[in-house]
């Protein structure tokens, strides 16, 4: 799969060596490793990187604050994480730090074909939104697009869906939504339902789980870590919900991965059950 985008690779190991990555990720973009003494800001002025991957193995306080110092002067480039290091408080951080992507090492070659794919749709959104007004990729499922009555603007509703990518994985309310949308709750949940054939708690639900199979392709995932970064308090309950729209548990779901089926097939059935 080569792709033809420019990644600024931005390397901050210290005790292990980091080529077994960087080689995974040459394969298939161009990656421009930043040479020693040179500034961030500037080499991006240089080449203009699609993205900028910050490759750790034990990251350290100086080298997160300049992920974030980084992705607070570049706000419109993705940046990917990867890390030796796996934690729930780091995974935390890095999806509140908007990291586009975490990586665990060492990477699998279904794991970094599953992220470039994923940023390559990304890449083709952005490109078709410069054109015209269209929804992002992973908001509403297709059939529910599809759906939508004749003539009706989603736009009219696009700082709802904004709201939950932003905050599904805190509190996100109905009401909150309508306030965004300047719309009344009750004006609010009539229009969502009318143009996406499904009301907001439930396209709430769905999002958190195509979050969470997203995350759980992560053989290093832990049930319990996914259901509080998806926006679940209690694990048994995630996994109940998982169930019932999914027809299999989030465990059976990570098994099912390790066997090599098509994930998104698997994620798919939110949109029939």
């Amino acid at each position: 799969m080569g792709l033809d985008y420019s990644f600024l690779w931005i390397d901050l190991t210290v005790s292990l060596p980091g080529e077994e990555a960087f080689a995974a990720f040459q394969n298939h973009v161009r990656v421009e490793r930043l040479p020693a003494l040179a500034s961030i800001d500037s080499e991006i002025a240089r080449i203009s990187p699609h993205a900028i991957c910050f490759d750790f193995d034990y990251p350290t306080k100086q080298g997160l604050k300049t992920l974030q110092e980084t992705k607070s002067t570049h706000r419109s480039i993705p940046i990917l994480m990867l890390t030796v290091q796996h934690s729930e408080s780091l995974a935390v951080w890095a999806f509140r730090s908007r990291v586009w992507d975490y990586l665990v090492k060492p990477l699998s070659r279904d794991e970094v074909e599953r992220c470039l794919t994923s940023f390559a749709q990304m890449m083709s959104y952005r490109d078709t939104s410069r054109r015209k007004a269209a929804m992002p990729v992973s908001t509403i499922p297709m059939e529910n697009r599809v759906a939508a009555h004749a003539g009706q603007e989603p736009l009219a509703l696009s700082r709802a869906l904004q709201y939950v990518e932003q905050n599904f994985r805190g509190k996100v309310s109905s009401a909150k939504a309508a306030e965004l949308c300047h719309l009344t709750t009750f004006q609010f949940s009539r229009l969502f339902k009318e143009t996406y054939g499904l009301t907001f708690q439930e396209y709430l639900i769905r999002f958190r789980l195509r979050e969470a199979g997203r995350l759980l392709r992560n053989p290093n995932a832990q049930v319990s870590d996914v259901a509080f970064l998806v926006g679940f308090n209690d694990a048994s309950y995630f996994t109940k919900v998982f169930r019932r729209y999914t027809g299999v548990s989030p465990s059976r779901f990570a098994q099912l991965e390790e066997a090599k089926l098509d994930p998104e097939r698997l994620l798919d059935r939110l949109n029939t059950y």
